[in-house]
């Protein structure tokens, strides 16, 4: 008799927790199908120092979208150096991170996927990043001019990916004011535009 009373409840009960278990599923399944949102597209301007033999390189992190001090050269903080036209990268002979970069030949907007591999590092007498790769140099303007359609792609200090297209290279003095020849720059002031990936995939 107790069967009898009872075992409709039961039913009711296994039926609400059934549906209960396929309405989670769903929303589990959806909610993983769900796009990403892509990263922001960032500007910034890099100064550097213009005299290849004297000056320092300015050193800078996709991660905190800044320059870091001189003094913490020798940490993971950084992605890569830059001083006139000279790239170089937080690995190999240039620095203790593991960082590692590629110039790709294409439109920035439309490289929506970082590669899986390939990514050089600074090693001597062979840098990862060569000037003549992505740019042009007039030593007589002393004005550099970026080729259009090379892009960066990097792995980061930090194990994460970003992309990189400089947008223009200005012969600049200390404040930051263009210059033209005969007056000879003490800083190059780079306009570039990046994506930093930091959620871990190589999607941009």
């Amino acid at each position: 008799m107790l069967k009898n009373i009872f075992y409709p409840g039961s039913l009711r009960f296994t039926g609400i927790l059934q549906m209960s278990i396929f309405v989670f599923t769903v929303l589990f399944f959806v909610s993983c199908d769900k796009e990403v949102e892509p990263a922001p597209v960032k500007t910034t301007d890099l100064l550097t120092d213009a005299n290849p033999q004297t000056g320092k390189y300015t050193y800078f992190s996709f991660k905190t979208g800044s320059t870091i001090a001189e003094s913490e050269v020798q940490t993971a903080k950084w992605d890569f150096g830059l001083k006139l036209t000279t790239f170089n990268v937080n690995s190999g002979i240039s620095g203790p991170g593991s960082a590692g970069v590629l110039i790709q030949n294409g439109i920035f907007d439309e490289m929506k996927e970082a590669p899986e591999g390939g990514y050089r590092v600074d090693q001597t007498g062979n840098p990862a990043i060569k000037s003549e790769d992505w740019g042009v140099y007039n030593s007589t303007s002393h004005t550099f001019a970026p080729i259009a359609g090379k892009v960066f792609i990097f792995k980061t200090s930090d194990g994460k990916y970003a992309k990189m297209e400089i947008l223009s290279a200005t012969p600049v003095d200390s404040n930051g004011n263009p210059v033209t020849p005969p007056t000879f720059p003490v800083k190059i002031k780079y306009a570039v535009r990046y994506v930093y990936q930091d959620n871990g995939t190589r999607t941009f």
